[in-house]
């Protein structure tokens, strides 16, 4: 038997989308920076305000160097929020201070080392690195609400600085939880990692079109 090839078909072009797709590959994207090394090692760091280390503050100072940004948004911890605001200072931005990017809150392990949690509560402990949304820890925050104000807190914060470059410096759980959002699944945390002072970059959506995330845990150029 001998194929024939089958005729080209001239399918109309959606021109409207096509604009629309072009303009959101220009737009500006939003850069999440989680904060770098702390004083701290080998604990729980939720809402604990445990500073940056001189290392980690040399690891952000490196990872920002040569690159600006319209507007700086950051977590109310210091080890987010201080550095922000010497970024801001020195390009002449207001930095606003989110409540809702603040990380997680282990409640009774918050600031507590993983090994004394473990020797106690290693059942639980290996539980919530499972499952975090189906196992609390004592007296903290429930997983589902965490992440459902992270959400909430960057929907808004997306479309109202929607045109503008912005950075974002936060936690790690916090953009993990951006990143299961924007990719649509129920959740990443523990399965990817997020590195100090690495970038997580996402072009917000628009005309309809969903958020793209563009890269993760690399340098932002």
């Amino acid at each position: 038997m001998r194929w024939q090839r089958s005729p080209k078909r001239a399918f109309p072009r959606n021109k409207s989308l096509l604009i629309i797709l072009e303009t959101q590959a220009k737009s500006p994207t939003f850069d999440l920076l989680r904060h770098g090394r702390t004083q701290t090692d080998g604990i729980f760091r939720g809402q604990i305000d445990d500073p940056l280390s001189d290392a980690g503050r040399l690891q952000m100072e490196e990872a920002v160097s040569d690159r600006s940004w319209e507007q700086i948004i950051c977590s109310p911890l210091s080890r987010c929020r201080y550095f922000a605001e010497e970024l801001a200072n020195k390009a002449d931005l207001n930095v606003l201070v989110e409540p809702a990017f603040a990380e997680y809150d282990f409640g009774d392990w918050d600031g507590k080392k993983y090994e004394e949690v473990m020797e106690k509560e290693s059942d639980q402990v290996k539980q919530f690195f499972e499952n975090p949304f189906s196992c609390t820890p004592p007296n903290a925050e429930h997983f589902s609400d965490f992440h459902q104000r992270v959400v909430d807190a960057w929907n808004v914060t997306s479309q109202h600085f929607s045109g503008k470059s912005v950075l974002i410096v936060t936690h790690g759980g916090v953009i993990m939880s951006v990143i299961a959002h924007v990719l649509g699944v129920d959740r990443v945390h523990g399965r990817i990692e997020v590195d100090y002072a690495s970038f997580t970059r996402i072009r917000p959506g628009t005309e309809g079109l969903p958020d793209q995330l563009i890269s993760h845990g690399s340098e932002a150029n």
